[in-house]
């Protein structure tokens, strides 16, 4: 442990040949680099916190193994004082998903898979027992998957990642090598975008109308009283309980009437503090559509996106939601007016190049079949925007063409443009295409919007 404490004291002091570090004499210099302020303060609150006399450099005094960890970590945390906010707070993320991969890594040792052994073990009276029972289903997890625990262990999967990856697990806790060599290095959102595809594709036409079957049998509505945390306020509030994709029809089609009332106050050309909140545009959408006054909808874009096989077994998918039960079909046959596309959408007259800045509803279409929502965060289709991976106003003039366009919410689009970034695509063993971000070139930059937001 001491020899640790002289690699972190390099370019302060000298090793000793005992693996004690020698402090070299003070100097004194106008101003010092932050390669140079860095060492010396880790340093010395190192050896604050671990007991070393510093007049002489010896250890003074026995301690743990414990005790030296926690004085190492203390000086390491210390050091970030002398960073600037932004860069705070990205190392210390880098921080916390390294503790996180220790903490996981060390659960898993002792607890195995039993979770209840391992939750025993954390006495962490500031943590939840929530969230350290989160961590032993993790825990759990990682030592059912040797693959997976070695990418916990490299740093290429998070908490969040063995979570989405957990829900492709197998009775005996099994996940697929292929999907865990997938996940690895990809961003949280597109790990659990990329399994929840994954999980639908899998899915056998008699699993679905089984827990269709299941979930309409449990339907229900109620009403109920809260307060508002926030205010103190009383409320009263209306439940829905139903199948997924009945409850993700109607949420989808409220997300869509608060995006159009988004759109319509002015939308990213105003700053967020002049727009009504989003909790309260829900409630606003909710009212509406209860009324009868709102507006849902895209012009033509459908309400509902359903793609059925024509042959064989295969099992219908909503956008938005995943696999969906026969009866659910037959239901949407009989209330609603249908649009049949069949045939590849290779072949279909997509392309427009620069003719036109916005897409066709064909090309909308077809982005819901090929994205299935978001390709950045899976929100579902009816809160997306059709996205130019060039943009239209760039230098590079990017063609509305079906391969350069990608489904975006409102949110990661804002987000996107904000941080000037661009979209780019690689497929996965999986099956599919898994959607990434980066710096935009100067072809791809758009010119800045009339209002900034904050």
């Amino acid at each position: 442990m001491v020899g640790i404490l002289a690699k972190v004291m390099s370019g302060v002091g000298t090793e000793r040949g005992d693996g004690t570090a020698a402090l070299s004499e003070p100097v004194v210099t106008p101003a010092l680099s932050m390669s140079h302020r860095l060492p010396m303060v880790v340093g010395m609150a190192a050896i604050d916190g671990l007991g070393i006399e510093s007049g002489n450099g010896i250890v003074g005094g026995e301690r743990s193994d414990e005790e030296l960890a926690a004085g190492l970590f203390t000086a390491a945390v210390d050091s970030l004082a002398l960073l600037d906010a932004v860069d705070q707070i990205r190392l210390a993320g880098r921080f916390e998903r390294r503790l996180e991969s220790v903490r996981l890594l060390a659960a898993a040792k002792v607890g195995g898979t039993d979770t209840k052994r391992t939750r025993a073990a954390m006495t962490d009276p500031s943590r939840s027992s929530r969230s350290q029972q989160r961590d032993a289903r993790r825990a759990a997890t990682v030592a059912a998957n040797d693959g997976l625990a070695a990418e916990v262990a490299a740093g290429t999967l998070s908490g969040d990642a063995v979570d989405a990856l957990a829900r492709a697990a197998d009775n005996a806790g099994s996940i697929p090598a292929d999907l865990i060599a997938a996940a690895a290095g990809l961003p949280a959102d597109q790990t659990n975008r990329m399994v929840g595809n994954y999980l639908a594709d899998q899915a056998t036409r008699a699993e679905v109308n089984e827990r269709y079957a299941q979930q309409r049998t449990a339907r229900r509505a109620r009403r109920y009283r809260t307060t508002d945390t926030s205010g103190g306020v009383e409320l009263a509030g209306i439940a829905i309980e139903g199948p997924d994709a009945v409850i993700d029809r109607l949420w989808n089609q409220l997300c869509a009437e608060a995006d159009r009332a988004y759109r319509a106050a002015g939308g990213r050309d105003r700053p967020v503090g002049e727009h009504t909140s989003w909790p309260h545009r829900l409630f606003d959408a909710a009212i509406g559509i209860f009324d009868g006054k709102a507006k849902t909808g895209h012009g033509k874009r459908p309400a509902v996106v359903v793609t059925v096989p024509l042959h064989g077994q295969g099992v219908a998918y909503q956008a938005g939601t995943g696999p969906i039960g026969d009866d659910l079909i037959a239901d949407y046959a009989a209330q609603a007016d249908l649009f049949a596309l069949i045939t590849d959408l290779d072949r279909q007259p997509l392309w427009l190049g620069r003719a036109r800045r916005h897409g066709s509803s064909a090309q909308f279409l077809a982005l819901v079949i090929r994205d299935r929502g978001c390709v950045l965060c899976g929100a579902a289709p009816q809160r997306c925007e059709a996205h130019h991976l060039m943009p239209w106003e760039a230098p590079g003039r990017g063609a509305t063409d079906l391969a350069n366009l990608a489904l975006l919410c409102g949110g990661c689009h804002r987000r996107l443009h904000q941080a000037n970034q661009t979209l780019y695509w690689r497929p996965v063993e999986t099956g599919g295409r898994i959607w990434l971000t980066r710096s935009a070139t100067q072809a791809e930059a758009p010119p800045p919007r009339p209002v900034q937001r904050e």
